[in-house]
């Protein structure tokens, strides 16, 4: 039987079992009274008012106890959230978000442990729900079936969209509230929004970065606006780089203008803060009390762009670029007239000295375009080499900020080289992926035959490194981080980036590990990219022995689920800390997934990872279970029945049931 029940549950009913299958096991963007948040999962806010599909917002009960509010694309990231219940003390146990018949709504265990509202409402039927809105504010409506025409907000997460909710308007966006109380979004001077269709996806600059290197460089001041900043401190939150004490408002300005890596500058209370791209949680309010400047061309130097009313035009307080080279010059002149020579060095020394960069063209969404003087300066003539790969060699450099980079040469992409289109192309990719799991990309080099990239520098190298060189095993709980980190990086790739890519090299070299063992994918910028008309492909062989899909050996579409097989492949080997082949095993061990899969068959996991049990590594056997259940499902020879990086994640984190998979019937990719 099926029934529609008061409540709202659509419920099947089987006469001996009760109910089989509800509705209200299946969390949109609305709770009803009755229906509960379960521990580990999520509930996504909608597009829009009108746009009924997964928006970008979410409320997670996290596995630590914890109820939190986040941005789709920052989940899970301490700094990233903007409300919580502050219950993560209560971990022990599983905890569900409870809301009753009576309408309250709290969270427990085995006990009541925190009430997040009461259900007393004085007079009248009443009827309530629980809501994520698309403004990412979470509240408890009620309304009065006895003369109400309208829901009422009882209780809100927050109250204001644009200073409370983070990510409301992407990467650059600035939050404005319109008369009505919702968010409207703004681009900054020189800057333009990256979907017209859709004003919330954030802004992208007219120009390349580094426009303190050009004379025509103004600063444009904004009135009441601001982007997220700590207080005084250097935060992973904060778009702040670098703090100044003890400045002045002019001394602030110069400081950004000569500083090719910075965008905007505050000011306030003597204290100077430079900020780059891509900026994040940026608002406009009556409360800013911070001087704000953007650097921008002077040509787009307009008003911000907006999606109301353009912001009122303020008093265009510029300093240009020309004027400040003009002293600098007299000055060296009378300081050395009579040495051109040491006139000369003294002038290099200062343009190293601030940071000023020669750049060529960049792409539209940020990314800076070194010389490749520029970056034999910063390697120090290529110096320090710290890998290889498929591409090219990869050397360590350092910027004039002492950022420590990584760059990586591209002289074995193609024969006769990558066609300079299709470089910018996949450098303009590279720069609209942005995400905590993927290593941050700084620039690239396209001059004459010299094809490079730089990126940020991660300190504690390749997972290939960590798994298989280094001496002892590394905690269950870091590789556990590791494969779900990886799989949300991959995830990102595959469905939240602008364009979708498939990376076709998933594989431990190609995953770097940060100071806290966070994972980072590397390469993904060189990938086979695959926009929305062209989701299936055919293409020859890529990727490394070991971890391509069968279907690269077979005249078969190439799809996203080829990286699906690439990350299945090393999850047995995060899991079991060996590599996918072992000739020096025992027969019966030498090909990885065969043997695992033995081991699931019999029942016998713990033979996977009885050496490093012996060496005192606590694994969870629960765990143990589940990470392999995943890595056989996505090593399936049929693309079809891999699951999705998304169903991935939620099969890792344990919010979705596993069954039993088929034994993974071709080895061909090893071979």
């Amino acid at each position: 039987m099926a029934a529609l029940l008061d409540s709202g549950n659509f419920v099947l009913i089987n006469p001996t079992e009760g109910n089989v299958w509800q509705s209200f096991d299946f969390l949109t963007d609305t709770l009803l009274p009755g229906q509960m948040l379960k521990w580990k999962s999520v509930m996504y806010s909608k597009a829009s008012a009108t746009n009924y599909s997964s928006g970008r917002f979410e409320l997670v009960l996290q596995e630590d106890g914890n109820l939190v509010l986040y941005p789709v694309e920052r989940v899970g990231e301490e700094q990233g959230a903007y409300w919580s219940s502050g219950t993560y003390k209560y971990s022990d146990n599983p905890i569900n978000l409870i809301f009753d018949e009576s309408g309250e709504l709290y969270l427990k265990n085995d006990t009541r442990i925190e009430n997040i509202t009461d259900g007393e409402t004085e007079g009248g039927r009443f009827l309530r729900r629980v809501t994520l809105n698309s403004d990412g504010i979470l509240g408890m409506y009620i309304w009065n079936a006895d003369g109400d025409t309208s829901w009422y907000p009882l209780w809100q997460s927050v109250t204001d969209p644009c200073s409370e909710v983070k990510g409301q308007c992407g990467r650059n966006g600035i939050c404005q509230i319109s008369s009505l109380n919702q968010p409207l979004c703004v681009c900054p001077p020189g800057f333009h929004f990256t979907d017209k269709e859709d004003h919330f996806r954030g802004c992208s600059p007219n120009s390349p970065p580094g426009q303190s290197c050009s004379a025509s460089a103004v600063m444009y001041k904004l009135d009441k606006t601001d982007w997220t900043t700590e207080g005084n401190h250097l935060t992973d939150l904060s778009n702040d780089y670098m703090v100044l004490d003890n400045t002045t408002e002019t001394e602030c300005k110069k400081a950004c203008m000569d500083d090719c890596m910075c965008t905007v500058v505050t000011f306030e209370d003597r204290l100077c803060h430079k900020k780059r791209l891509p900026l994040i949680d940026g608002y406009q309010e009556l409360s800013v009390s911070a001087i704000t400047f953007v650097k921008v061309k002077e040509e787009d130097s307009s008003p911000p762009i907006s999606n109301q009313a353009p912001l009122p035009r303020l008093p265009n307080e510029v300093s240009k670029k020309g004027k400040v080279d003009q002293r600098l010059v007299i000055g060296i002149s009378l300081m050395g007239c009579s040495s051109a020579l040491v006139a000369a060095s003294i002038l290099i020394i200062w343009l190293c000295w601030c940071g000023r960069v020669k750049l060529a063209d960049a792409d539209e969404e940020g990314l800076a375009a070194f010389s490749y003087k520029d970056i034999e300066f910063a390697t120090g003539g290529f110096r320090e080499e710290i890998g290889s790969g498929a591409f090219g060699r990869v050397y360590k450099g350092t910027l004039t900020d002492s950022s420590a980079i990584a760059v990586k040469t591209l002289d074995k992409l193609l024969p006769d080289g990558l066609a300079d289109k299709q470089f910018r192309t996949e450098m303009s990719v590279i720069g609209m992926s942005h995400h905590k799991n993927l290593v941050q990309i700084y620039g690239f080099c396209d001059q004459d035959a010299h094809k490079l990239l730089v990126y940020e520098y991660v300190t504690n190298g390749s997972l290939d490194r960590a798994l298989f060189v280094d001496r002892g095993f590394l905690s269950w709980r870091t590789r556990v981080q590791i494969a779900t980190g990886t799989a949300r990086g991959i995830l990102y790739l595959h469905e939240e980036c602008t364009e979708q890519v498939v990376h076709c090299d998933i594989k431990p070299q190609n995953i770097l590990l940060d100071d806290n063992y966070n994972p980072k994918i590397s390469d993904f910028g060189l990938a086979k990219l695959m926009k929305a008309e062209q989701t299936r492909t055919f293409t020859g062989a890529r990727g490394t022995k070991g971890y391509v899909a069968p279907e690269w050996h077979k005249n078969i579409a190439i799809t996203v689920k080829v990286d699906v097989y690439s990350f299945g492949v090393m999850l047995l080997e995060i899991i079991c800390c060996r590599k996918t082949i072992n000739l020096d095993a025992p027969e019966n061990e030498m090909f990885l997934s065969q043997w695992v899969y033995e081991c699931l068959k019999h029942n016998s996991l713990d033979k996977l990872v009885e050496k490093q049990r012996s060496e005192g590594i606590v694994i969870d056997s629960t765990q143990l279970e589940r990470m392999v259940l995943v890595g056989l499902w996505s090593i399936q020879e049929n693309p079809s029945l891999r699951p999705s990086m998304k169903k991935v994640v939620q099969m890792l984190e344990g919010t979705v049931e596993i069954a039993l998979p088929p034994s993974p019937d071709s080895f061909i990719s090893l071979l």
